[in-house]
């Protein structure tokens, strides 16, 4: 009899026993669970392993469930696609808000062969560049984006350059001008910083050259030697009366995006040929889509950056050009005001364009020859205001 009560206790411990093994591995099973609920609703996706203390069962790493990985990894990739800055009026490259909101400045640059190299214009949003007396062109840079720690040199004012920097709402930046310069400055009242007046306060002078550049030596002459930069220039303009941010009317910039304009053909290099002893040459660069910018030494240098000068985008704006009678130095008339003709040039490509300006004061307003507004790939834009009796060559592959 006890052995039978014994043996009746004994299985009833071991049903015990088992029925406590199986709840407990039971509970311990809910709580694991539980516990990847709450992981799986926090995010977390470290990989952590879980062991049960039966043998045989092995959790799967928490990186393995599919979580909610795939939503994070698109709200990323929303995150980066997100574009920075805004778009500049002048190339359409974004840039900082605070940039895109100033008034551009127009500087009047050298560039006779011992005013070289020049400084900043690599970073100059857009170059105009015309005869100005002789055989010699001369540049009107137009920055917003970026103001260089030093530009120049700076060199005297024409009158027709008074109406590129209006066509960008500019501050004209100068040294020094011809008598119809002056005359235009005086009758425009177009805000103006005048190396004559502030030399020593915005401009400086610096006659050295730098020495990897081996074209020029010894000291610059004193009249290629007139210098401004970021720092002078928005001391002073940020403590006078002019106006410094830009009217943001888009008729000040240019149009950006893509076009169905089919063109003339291929534009692999354009020669400009100013005048006899002065040629400006663009080679386009299939691997960035941009064009390299020559004159008759080779590559056009940027002595801020010491690098090749690069644009995107080419205006050949055709113009009447004449020397003013009697005068002593060569200088010319050019006409800007009215319509004409021209070529666009971008992306290996050329396009027949017309340009027409209103007024002195006015925006210059570019189309394609059906009438049609002129739409440009972002980037930096060189304008060659070349004479109408030149010839442009244009060549493909």
């Amino acid at each position: 009899m006890r052995e039978t009560l014994g043996i009746l206790v004994e299985t009833i411990r071991s049903s015990r026993r088992a029925f406590i093994i199986s709840f407990v591995s039971a509970l311990a099973a809910c709580v694991i669970v539980i516990f990847l609920i709450i992981l799986t609703m926090s995010g977390d996706n470290e990989e952590v392993f879980f062991e049960v203390a039966e043998p045989g069962i092995l959790l799967l790493p928490v990186a393995e469930l599919p979580l909610y990985e795939e939503e994070e990894e698109e709200e990323e990739e929303e995150e980066e696609e997100e574009v920075w800055g805004v778009p500049s009026l002048l190339t359409g490259v974004h840039i900082e808000e605070e940039y895109a909101a100033r008034r551009p400045l127009a500087v009047v640059i050298n560039n006779i062969r011992r005013a070289h190299p020049q400084h900043g214009i690599g970073s100059a949003d857009i170059i105009y560049e015309v005869l100005a007396e002789g055989d010699v062109t001369r540049f009107v840079a137009v920055f917003q984006s970026e103001w260089p720690e030093k530009i120049g040199s700076v060199r005297s004012a024409r009158d027709y350059f008074i109406d590129f920097a209006f066509n960008h709402d500019a501050i004209f930046v100068f040294h020094g001008a011809s008598p119809s310069g002056h005359s235009h400055i005086r009758a425009t009242r177009i805000d103006n910083l005048d190396g004559g007046q502030l030399e020593g306060r915005v401009f400086w002078r610096d006659r050295t050259y730098p020495s990897w550049f081996t074209r020029n030596t010894g000291q610059r002459p004193l009249e290629h030697s007139s210098f401004v930069g970021r720092e002078r220039l928005e001391n002073f303009l940020y403590s006078s009366t002019l106006r410094t941010e830009i009217d943001d009317d888009p008729a000040f910039g240019f149009i950006f995006g893509t076009h169905e304009v089919e063109s003339l053909g291929r534009a692999e290099q354009v020669t400009v040929p100013f005048s006899p002893n002065y040629t400006r040459t663009f080679i386009f660069d299939p691997e960035n889509n941009k064009y390299r910018v020559e004159n008759p030494q080779g590559p056009q240098m940027d002595a801020e950056t010491i690098a090749p000068v690069y644009v995107t985008n080419i205006l050949i704006q055709l113009v009447t050009s004449t020397v003013i009678p009697g005068d002593y130095a060569g200088r010319r008339n050019v006409r800007t005001v009215g319509s004409g003709e021209g070529f666009f040039v971008t992306n290996g490509e050329y396009f027949p364009v017309l340009w027409s300006k209103a007024s002195h004061t006015a925006p210059m307003v570019w189309t394609f020859e059906d009438g049609s507004p002129l739409v440009m790939p972002p980037g930096r834009i060189w304008i060659c205001v070349f004479q109408q009796q030149g010839i442009v060559t244009i060549e493909g592959v």
